[in-house]
């Protein structure tokens, strides 16, 4: 999916749409005339060992794009089952002293080295 999100961009860009990106969804505009716009948005969404892709808009933009993915060569991902993901966020407090922000779980200012009371 993060590899298709700059080429839609740039056949958006190369169409003559601004584009903008939000996560997974890459929307273009183009105006067409004084007050009408031509808007194309694409959602991509992962899955494993494929990217579903949702083209929305109505115009010849939409065609050509989809035509476009079409056309591009198919990789096959390399799935690796021994790799585990975990997320977790990291949480920030201000030192008492110096005001550095510091870990929640850091028990001294890597600034001051003043022990934060935990």
């Amino acid at each position: 999916m993060y590899d298709l999100i700059p080429l839609v961009e740039a056949w958006l860009e190369q169409e003559g749409f601004s584009v903008s990106v939000l996560a997974n969804r890459v929307e273009g505009v183009k105006k067409t005339g004084f007050l009408s716009s031509e808007k194309v948005t694409v959602f991509l969404e992962d899955y494993i060992g494929l990217c579903s892709v949702k083209i929305q808009g109505q115009s010849n933009a939409c065609t050509g794009l989809a035509e476009h993915l079409k056309s591009l060569p198919t990789k096959t991902p390399r799935i690796d089952r021994e790799t585990i993901i975990k997320e977790r966020e990291i949480v920030t407090i201000p030192c008492p002293y110096c005001r550095t922000l510091v870990s929640v779980t850091e028990r001294k200012c890597p600034n001051c080295g003043a022990y934060i009371k935990g």
